[in-house]
C-alpha cells in the first residue's frame, strides 16, 4: 500500500474522530446517555462519504477480485486496523461513553479498501443486490438471536416468580439510536469484523479459524466499556458474549457473504432494547436471588436462541436470498 496514500487516509480518520469528539462541547440535553449532537453529526458525515464513493466508483476502474498476499502481510493490516480503531476508540468510551469512533472507522475502511486497494467494497459483503430480502433477512435474524432469549428469560421468569420483567416500551430511545446503531456501529464493526478481518483471513486460514480469529478480536474489542470503573466480571461477560455473537455472525458470513443483514440485525439489537422498560419490582427480585440462579435465567435462554439461529441460519439465507434467482 501507497505509504502517502495510507498517511493522507490517516489525517482524514482522526480529522473526522476529532470533529465528532469536539461536538460534545455543544450542549443539548442527552437521549439514553447520548449526546444529541455527536449522534447526528455521526449519521450525517456518512453523506460525503457516501458521494464520495459512489463518483469515484463510476471513474475509476475497481477490481472485484483481491490480490494474494503472504499470511504475514494480511495479519499485519488486520491487527493495524484494530490498534487504529482502538486508538479513536479508548478515548471516546472512556470520555464520552459512546462509541462514537465508528463513522471514522467506516471513513477508513472505505478508504483503505477503494483508495489504497483499489478494491470494490462489494468483495467485503458490502452489497446492495437482493436489497428488500436483506432487510428481512436482518430483522428475522434479530428476533432469533436477540428478541428470543429475551421472550425466553421473561417468559420463564414470570412462570416461576409471577412477575414481569418488562413492563413496557418506550419508542423514543429506539427511534433515536436506530439510526447511530444502524449506519455508524453496524457499518462500520461488520464491515470491519466480518467484511474486511474475516474476508481477509480466509484467504491464508480455514474459515473456521478466519471466524473464531475475528469473532476473538470482536469480543477484545468490548473490553473498553468495563475499564472505568474497573469490572472484571462486567468485563468477563461482555467479551464472552460478544465473542460469542462474532461466532455466530462470523458463520452467517460465512455462508451469505453479505454484511447488509448483519448490519441491521445489529443496529436492531442495540436500540430495540433501549425501549425496554424494566419492571423495578421484577429485577429487584431477580437480583436477590442467588448469582447462580441469576446466571442460568440469562445463560439457557440465550443457549437456546443461539442454537436455533445457528441450526437455522442457511436454511434462512438459501430461503430468502434465493441465489439461484
Amino acid at each position: 500500500m501507497e505509504k502517502v496514500g495510507f498517511f493522507k487516509i490517516l489525517v482524514i480518520y482522526f480529522a473526522v474522530a476529532g470533529l465528532i469528539f469536539a461536538s460534545n462541547l455543544v450542549s443539548i440535553e442527552s437521549i439514553e446517555d447520548a449526546s444529541v449532537v455527536p449522534v447526528l453529526l455521526s449519521v450525517l458525515l456518512l453523506i460525503p462519504l457516501w458521494i464520495w464513493h459512489r463518483n469515484h466508483r463510476q471513474k475509476a476502474s475497481l477490481s472485484k477480485q483481491i490480490q494474494d498476499e503472504p499470511k504475514r502481510s494480511i495479519l499485519f493490516w488486520i491487527f493495524a486496523f484494530f490498534i487504529l480503531a482502538m486508538i479513536v476508540r479508548i478515548p471516546s468510551v472512556l470520555l464520552f461513553a459512546n462509541p462514537y469512533e465508528k463513522t471514522p472507522l467506516i471513513y477508513l475502511l472505505v478508504l483503505v479498501i477503494v483508495v489504497l486497494m483499489k478494491n470494490d467494497v462489494s468483495i467485503f459483503g458490502f452489497k446492495t443486490s437482493k436489497f428488500g430480502r436483506a432487510l428481512l433477512l436482518g430483522t428475522l435474524y434479530f428476533l432469533l438471536f436477540s428478541l428470543l432469549p429475551q421472550i425466553l428469560t421473561g417468559a420463564t421468569f414470570y412462570m416461576l416468580q409471577g412477575q414481569m420483567l418488562i413492563k413496557g416500551f418506550n419508542p423514543l430511545p429506539f427511534v433515536f439510536a436506530m439510526p447511530f446503531m444502524t449506519l455508524c456501529v453496524g457499518i462500520s464493526e461488520e464491515g470491519l469484523f466480518r467484511g474486511y478481518m474475516q474476508t481477509r483471513l480466509s484467504r491464508v486460514f480455514s474459515s473456521r479459524k478466519a471466524i473464531f480469529f475475528q469473532a476473538l478480536l470482536f469480543g477484545l474489542w468490548h473490553f473498553i466499556w468495563h475499564v472505568s470503573p474497573l469490572d472484571w466480571f462486567g468485563m468477563l461477560m461482555h467479551v464472552g458474549d460478544t465473542f460469542i455473537i462474532g461466532l455466530l455472525f462470523g458463520y452467517f458470513y460465512s455462508v451469505a457473504s453479505n454484511i447488509t443483514p448483519l448490519v441491521l440485525a445489529h443496529g436492531l439489537n442495540n436500540s430495540v432494547l433501549q425501549g425496554f422498560i424494566e419492571n423495578p419490582n421484577a429485577k429487584a427480585t431477580l437480583e436477590s436471588l442467588p448469582m447462580f440462579t441469576q446466571l442460568l435465567f440469562y445463560i439457557i435462554p440465550y443457549a437456546i436462541s443461539w442454537a436455533v439461529t445457528l441450526a437455522s441460519t442457511k436454511f434462512l439465507i438459501k430461503t430468502i436470498m434465493k441465489p439461484n434467482d
